[in-house]
This record gives structure tokens, C-alpha cells and sequence, in this order.
């Protein structure tokens, strides 16, 4: 079987970008279907593969990658569509990419609008999130075909390193968290009613914390976390392409 690893995503279309930013364990690949759709509605879309995501070793993300380089991976995306003679509009993200989706709304206040898809932000609680990683370590071996004995090795590395690369996550969405009285953009919320990894409270406490009055807060019923590829998305898609077309436009 041919493997195609995972990379970043561009769709060249109108002036307009939106940036779509993935999680922790994710690539790009989760953003497809809704980068797709709105390409089919002329937004030029650009969904970057962060540091140390999309390797058939996934202790790569926990030695490439850090918030501090994600953080730069955000910018960079921003220059990125820039370069490609595009207007970044707007930026979302799933998960570990909506801590950096919110970051750069307050820090970049010519975007237009944003959002995020089961956000951490006000988690509290990384146990199913610790879960979750070794759930994908076990996935990656499955699907690389990687060796029993090669598959341990990581593990082991997993054991040591996961529990500090969390600890620097929580760091990074504590200081997120403390910025969102700066944000004044409208803001998208969606949140899976059955998300295991973020309980809803999380998201429902970003509304009450948001300072702005153009918050669009979608629940999604029998839906788990990843939004953009369970049952949720076609929903959700129609949510983001209504909420662009009235804070955006094409």
C-alpha cells in the first residue's frame, strides 16, 4: 500500500483566505472537506501542517513541535497567503490549532473574523487528551506498518516526554485564555454535545469569558470531538460558510 503523507493545503482561489489550523494529533487532512467547500465558494484556503505532524513517528511531535514553534508555524501561515497576493480574512481552529487561531485574532486585529472547533481553552482536565495521543500512537503503527519492537521504543519516549509537552500546552492556553478580553472580532464557537476529550462547560465558559457581541455558538447533537470529519460536519460546514459570508463576504 502507498502511504501519502500528510502536508499543508492550499486552495488558490479569490482574494479573500481563511487560514484552517489543525490539532494536536491531527493534520491537515481534518480541515479537507471544509477547505474544500470553501474553495467552492471562492475563498482562496490555506490549512499548514505544524511542526512535527504528519511523520509516520509520532514522538516527532513532541520533539519538532512546542507552542512557541506552533505559535511561529501561525504566523508564518499568515505571511504564506500574503505571498500568494491573498487578503487573510479570517482563521480557525480545531482543538490544539484554536489556542493559535484566538491568539492571532487578538494579535492581528486586521482579521476579520475567527473561530474555534472543540476549543481547550479552560481545560482543565488532560487525562482523555493523554489518552487520545496514545490512542494515535497506536493508530500511526497500525497504518505505517511499523515493527512491534520499533512501536515500543516510542512508546517509551512517549512515557517520558508527553507529560512535559502537555504541561507547555496547558501553559500556552492559560496565557491564551487570559487574552480573550482583548478580542473584538466576531467569533465562531463550535462544540460536538458529546465531545469526550473537551467537555462542552470548556466552550460555554469561552462565550461567557468573550467580551464581544458577535459570538455565533454552535452545539452539535451525538457528535464527538473532531467536528470537521464526524456527523457534524456538513452542519458545520453550512455554520462557517453562513458565518463568513455575513463578517467576511466573497
Amino acid at each position: 500500500m502507498k502511504v501519502v503523507k500528510p502536508e499543508s493545503l492550499f486552495w488558490n482561489r479569490g482574494p479573500q483566505a481563511v487560514i484552517l489550523l489543525h490539532s494536536y494529533t491531527g493534520t491537515p487532512n481534518d480541515m479537507r472537506a471544509l477547505a474544500r467547500n470553501l474553495a467552492k465558494a471562492n475563498y482562496s484556503v490555506y490549512a499548514p501542517l505544524f511542526r512535527g505532524h504528519g511523520t509516520e513517528n509520532v514522538v516527532d511531535i513532541l520533539k519538532e513541535g512546542n507552542p512557541a514553534r506552533w505559535q511561529e508555524d501561525m504566523e508564518a501561515a499568515l505571511s504564506f497567503v500574503q505571498s500568494q497576493g491573498k487578503t487573510p480574512r479570517a482563521i480557525f481552529g480545531l482543538s490544539l490549532g484554536a489556542i493559535f487561531a484566538t491568539r492571532a485574532l487578538v494579535k492581528h486585529p486586521e482579521l476579520q473574523c475567527g473561530g474555534v472547533f472543540g476549543s481547550p481553552l479552560f481545560t482543565t482536565d488532560f487525562t482523555n487528551v493523554r489518552a487520545g495521543f496514545y490512542q494515535y500512537l497506536t493508530w500511526i503503527g497500525h497504518y505505517y506498518q511499523i515493527p512491534e519492537t520499533e512501536q515500543e521504543g516510542q512508546r517509551q519516549v512517549v512515557d517520558q516526554l508527553l507529560p512535559q509537552a502537555l504541561e507547555a500546552i496547558y501553559q500556552a492556553q492559560q496565557e491564551t485564555t487570559s487574552q480573550l478580553t482583548q478580542l473584538q472580532q466576531p467569533y465562531f464557537i463550535g462544540h460536538g454535545q458529546d465531545d469526550v476529550m473537551v467537555p462542552v462547560k470548556a466552550a460555554e465558559k469561552v462565550r461567557q469569558q468573550l467580551p464581544v457581541q458577535q459570538v455565533d455558538f454552535r452545539l452539535y447533537p451525538q457528535a464527538g470531538h473532531v467536528i470537521t470529519v464526524n456527523q457534524a460536519r456538513e452542519q458545520l460546514i453550512s455554520d462557517v460558510l453562513n458565518f463568513l459570508t455575513m463578517h467576511v463576504g466573497v
